[in-house]
């Protein structure tokens, strides 16, 4: 019996040295893998565009997204021309890759940008052709003021400068507040015509245009109309329309050369017997805007928008506009 239980003994002192032997080993190290990547961008096309690291040469396809690069602080080795005021001359420097519509992909690629920032519906084509030279392409809407917002802090996180971009919207939206502090209980009713040289167009409620006149509880005689299939911006045009939605103000949109265009529509005003019976044109309150503010996007001059209409429509509260 002894010799069974020293026996036991053993075995329970062996195993138990077996158990402790075990647990003294070191345990294998877990592999904990680190995102280093600088930034991570779902594009407005849904693309998933990954930057490994800080962009040094970030080429800019729109006026407007350039413009917002550098108020957030950052900069651009490439930019398309254009005709209309810079806010930023440092922005010059850049070098010209054409116009917005009619980008030179030979002169952009010359240029060996390490992030490309273009429009969608303008630049898409773009896509193919620098992905396949390993060139990250971002590609992002801007037409209403929630999408200038949401563009500005991208800009600044693509900069690195998110709280420069934070104070930049917060400037704008209080100079915005400011405008909308002071709108009339009693909201006038437009109608806002887009024209070029060849057709005449109504601008719905998710224009430029339009996105503006509802900010300012304006109402848009074309809401609830149906959007074209070649832009679903906009809205067929007739007198007819003008005349039974009988608009206290008209605003024109002009693509094109402004003086011809003007030109043109006053002519038609003159010899159209239909115009004579609106309210706008009784009163003289058709307006022509000014295309950098409502046929490009304003950008970061968002608000310089937003007070310019609202002078033209209410002028005995806000001034008249320049």
């Amino acid at each position: 019996m002894k010799r069974n239980l020293s026996y036991l003994a053993s075995i329970v002192i062996m195993i138990s040295l077996l158990f402790s032997g075990c647990a003294s080993q070191p345990k294998e190290k877990e592999v904990v893998k680190v995102n280093t990547d600088y930034l991570q961008i779902t594009d407005d096309a849904g693309r998933s565009v990954t930057l490994t690291k800080k962009p040094q040469r970030i080429a800019v396809l729109s006026p407007s997204l350039l413009d917002a690069l550098y108020g957030v602080g950052g900069t651009a080795i490439a930019r398309p021309s254009s005709k209309t005021f810079e806010i930023y001359p440092s922005s010059q420097m850049a070098g010209e890759v054409g116009f917005e519509h009619d980008i030179n992909i030979e002169q952009l690629i010359s240029l060996q940008p390490d992030l490309v920032i273009g429009i969608q519906g303008t630049h898409d084509e773009l896509i193919p052709i620098l992905e396949n030279i390993k060139v990250p392409i971002i590609i992002l809407k801007i037409k209403k003021y929630e999408d200038i917002v949401a563009k500005v802090k991208l800009l600044g996180d693509i900069a690195g400068t998110p709280v420069r971009a934070q104070g930049l919207i917060d400037k704008m939206q209080m100079k915005i507040n400011a405008v909308e502090a002071k709108l009339p209980a009693q909201s006038k009713k437009v109608a806002i015509l887009h024209a070029t040289a060849k057709n005449v167009t109504m601008e719905l409620d998710n224009s430029i245009a339009g996105n503006i006149a509802k900010m300012l509880k304006m109402r848009n005689i074309a809401t609830g109309s149906t959007p074209l299939e070649s832009d679903p911006d906009m809205g067929s045009y007739s007198v007819g329309k003008l005349v039974e939605g009988d608009a206290d103000v008209i605003l024109v949109v002009t693509r094109g050369s402004r003086v011809d265009i003007e030109t043109i529509m006053k002519t038609d005003i003159a010899s159209e017997p239909e115009w004579a019976k609106l309210r706008a044109v009784q009163s003289g309150q058709v307006f022509y805007l000014p295309s950098e503010f409502f046929q490009l996007n304003p950008g970061i001059r968002f608000h310089e928008a937003v007070d310019y209409m609202a002078k033209k429509v209410y002028p005995d509260i806000y001034g008249y506009a320049n």
